[in-house]
């Protein structure tokens, strides 16, 4: 535990960051880290701050062009890291930063279970908006298959089919602009859904997602070729 700070900082804690960070991603092309902490402050196992960019980072499924995060006053076992064991949050931390997915990153990232299951839970909260009981029931009798999406400044158009119990299968299309209406709310404004699961096309207008106290975007900004947002998400360790 003598070792000089950029000794522990070099052969220890950055090694441990990177692996922790690699084990939380699917691939990732670049990464690159740097850790400001004082020695007193590693040896209680605490960091001051660290700097992470990633470049070509996929999250369960989520294709990221770029990332720049920065994290502060983080607690992580370092006398478990030192006997080789994985490295963990002694405490949850917000990361803030910069995340930007081009047109053809958010083309693959409809095939993931993540952003499946986000277009979903948004088909429910507007089933019920439409006053339709049960929406998480009816949505469980389809599978979903997003196919295709369009960029413009400020709207996104989601094409896909949906596949019911007896195999047959129709279109849905989802047209919205996105926006912000503060920190942790999504602004559609408006939103159309032309699909089965409704009796004809649906047109809701400054229809509002809270993304709830743990996230807080400050910047999004949404053009033909790429969505990057900034703000800040809070991490748990496993």
């Amino acid at each position: 535990m003598a070792k000089h700070k950029s000794e522990i900082i070099s052969h220890i804690l950055t090694p441990a960051i990177k692996l922790w960070v690699r084990s939380q991603l699917q691939e990732i092309e670049t990464l690159n880290i740097e850790i400001h902490a004082g020695d007193r402050q590693i040896l209680r196992g605490k960091i001051e701050q660290v700097f992470l960019s990633a470049e070509k980072a996929n999250y369960q499924g989520i294709c990221i062009n770029h990332a720049q995060i920065k994290t502060e006053e983080i607690a992580v076992n370092l006398g478990g890291i030192l006997r080789g064991k994985p490295l963990k949050l002694l405490h949850p931390i917000f990361a803030e930063g910069e995340i930007n997915l081009k047109k053809k990153d958010i083309q693959k990232s409809l095939a993931s279970k993540l952003l499946s299951q986000g277009l979903i839970d948004l088909l429910a909260l507007l089933l019920d908006y439409k006053g339709i009981k049960n929406p998480e029931s009816i949505l469980e009798k389809y599978s979903f298959y997003w196919q295709n999406v369009t960029l413009y400044t400020e709207k996104v158009i989601i094409e896909g089919q949906i596949k019911n119990q007896k195999q047959e299968l129709s279109n849905i299309n989802i047209t919205t602009s996105l926006t912000l209406k503060n920190d942790h709310t999504l602004l559609f404004n408006p939103i159309e859904i032309n699909s089965i699961l409704f009796p004809e096309m649906v047109i809701i207008k400054e229809f509002e997602v809270d993304l709830g106290n743990d996230v807080a975007i400050t910047d999004l900004i949404l053009n033909e070729e790429e969505l990057s947002c900034q703000g800040k998400i809070k991490i748990v360790s496993d």
